[in-house]
């Protein structure tokens, strides 16, 4: 069987590895930290402070890594008093819980002056410290078993994050925290340089961090964010170590100064007081933390009808209780925008049954009166008398054309949908209304993307809806305006925006505009833009309004894209 022994390697030989190790790991930790920090400034700025102040730590936390790896192999190259290996180990424990804390936190910005924290262990290179410190090989295998721990703790909250988010990384991540807990594992047991545990315990921590270089990417970076289950496992594991940490420091403490009876009894006792400590404080904190944020849920979900649609629930964290607020939140605008299009909707059923009766009512006397005076104009002579025929046909023609409006409205819009490239449609539109637009000196442009797909749309209809939008951009524009169209297919709709340079709309009218009969022109009926409303919802889509007041407004008419065609047989 294959043996490795100091006769084979010598000392200095593996010594030297070591001194190898250690750079390599320090410079790895350190492209991790740039690789972070350079993440944090580039392309998140949209993400909030949440995400730059937990890339922040992560950096931070690697960077403290990179110091003590690089100290570590200083002390060896030089031979240096072995008591200086508390610092670096000890900082490596604590670059370990800044990553915990990065990883778990529900505020990471509260954490900011954290790993500042690190300049204050620096204190144990001091020779006055350093030298009163118990002998390093004493107490060395408590701080491997303290690394082993905080690393496992890493790897569970990795593994909790590819639970949450399915990101492949988050595995690998935590594959390679599993490789550094095992190697803390082998370095607990005092072996000798040069025994096979010594060996694996520095085989398996360069491989770890080696996992981490290439596991540890942009990606990964963008899907980080705060979790319930986080901030439960660290809890809980950080707590339940306080007990294990303090047995341990008791042990290796009585190899060097020996506790007589009655002290061992005190050390249980209080051992015990503060294994229930950590179990209440652990306690306490799910209470704070889970429990009261969904008690405030349940409460908002129970008063709903009381407080009305406008209820809003605060949004404290980005955890899943976050979600959670923010969905429910979400369905209150959501039920408060159904309810307010159901009541237009009863309103307009209500107005078209009207306005159907009036219709039918006025058409029959009106064609009677305008049958009248024009018979009247044609058999009697005289200028008053043929004015005034001609007076009566033009109002009467004027409400017969309003009653045909009206009866349109109230009749139920059927679509006729056939294959149609939008390009054509508008371009048609733009062309019949070119006329109008000349007399008013005012510029219309086009910007059609290229590849847009067949449309399965009623053409008249969505023509008709095309220019009264853009007969009321007209009307809002003073003489010299821009009205722009533009057309573009995104998320499986197409979109047609139109936009004007013109006075806008005001706010209090924004909500009214696709009202039947309201308006605020001087001419019109008032019905126009809520036909064409109508026309879009009946092909599925909806017509969103932007208006600033004095700087003009756009209408964005929305078209589901339910399968694009390729026959040339489109309109």
């Amino acid at each position: 069987m294959f043996e490795i022994s100091l006769t084979r390697i010598g000392e200095e030989y593996l010594i030297t590895y070591h001194i190898i190790e250690e750079i390599l790991i320090a410079s790895i930790c350190f492209l991790i930290a740039r690789r972070v920090f350079l993440a944090r400034g580039e392309s998140y700025n949209q993400q909030g402070d949440e995400l730059k102040s937990r890339l922040y730590l992560i950096g931070s936390a690697f960077l403290i890594l990179s110091l003590s790896s690089f100290i570590h192999a200083f002390i060896h190259t030089f031979k240096l008093d072995e008591n200086l290996l508390y610092q670096t180990l000890v900082s490596y424990c604590f670059g370990l819980l800044t990553l915990i804390i990065a990883l778990s936190s529900e505020r990471p910005w509260r954490w900011s002056l954290f790993p500042f924290i690190y300049f204050g262990l620096l204190i144990f290179l001091v020779p006055d410290i350093y030298e009163e410190l118990p002998i390093f090989g004493e107490f060395r295998p408590l701080v491997w078993l303290s690394i082993a721990y905080l690393s496992g703790i890493v790897c569970m909250l990795y593994f909790a994050a590819y639970y949450r988010t399915g990101s492949r990384n988050f595995i690998y991540s935590g594959i390679g925290h599993a490789f550094i807990c095992i190697s803390a594992i082998f370095l607990f047991f005092p072996a000798p340089i040069g025994s096979k545990v010594w060996l694996y315990g520095h085989i398996f921590r360069p491989l770890g961090f080696g996992v981490l270089f290439f596991s540890m990417n942009q990606e990964e970076f963008k899907r980080l964010g705060g979790s319930i289950l986080y901030r439960a496992l660290s809890a809980f594991s950080l707590l339940a170590a306080i007990p294990l940490l303090v047995f341990g420091t008791i042990v290796f403490y009585e190899n060097i100064h020996p506790i007589q009876i009655i002290g061992r009894r005190m050390l249980v006792f209080l051992l015990l007081l503060v294994t229930l400590a950590a179990a209440l404080l652990f306690g306490l904190g799910m209470i704070i933390r889970l429990i009261r944020p969904i008690l405030n849920l349940k409460t908002s979900v129970d008063t709903l009808v009381e407080e009305g649609f406008n209820k809003q629930v605060d949004i404290t964290s980005n955890d899943e209780i976050g979600e959670l607020s923010e969905a429910f939140n979400e369905m209150v605008v959501k039920l408060r925008n159904a309810i307010a299009e159901q009541d237009r909707l009863s309103r307009l059923a209500a107005t078209g049954e009207l306005a159907a009766t009036l219709a039918h009512e006025i058409k029959n006397p009106l064609n009677a009166i305008g049958g009248a005076a024009t018979y009247l104009g044609k058999n009697f002579r005289g200028v008053l008398i043929k004015e005034f025929s001609r007076i009566i046909i033009d109002e009467v023609s004027r409400i017969n054309k309003l009653t045909t409006t009206l009866l349109n409205f109230a009749r139920p819009l059927k679509p006729e949908p056939a294959p149609t490239d939008i390009k054509t449609l508008i371009n048609e539109t733009v062309t019949l209304l070119n006329q109008e637009a000349r007399e008013h000196n005012i510029m219309i442009s086009t910007e059609v993307s290229e590849e847009m797909p067949l449309l399965m749309i009623d053409y008249n209809q969505i023509k008709q809806v095309l220019i009264n939008l853009l007969l009321n951009s007209f009307d809002a524009v003073e003489r010299d305006g821009k009205v722009k169209i533009k057309s573009y297919a995104s998320n499986g709709s197409v979109y047609m925006v139109i936009e004007d340079n013109g006075k806008g709309i005001k706010n209090e009218d924004l909500q009214n505009i696709f009202n039947p009969f309201f308006t605020t022109k001087t001419r019109g009926t008032g019905l126009g833009l809520a036909i064409s409303k109508k026309i879009i919802k009946e092909h599925g889509g909806d017509i969103i309004v932007e208006s600033t007041p004095g700087k003009g407004s756009i209408f964005t008419i929305e078209l589901p894209l339910h399968h694009e065609l390729q026959s040339t047989n489109s309109r």
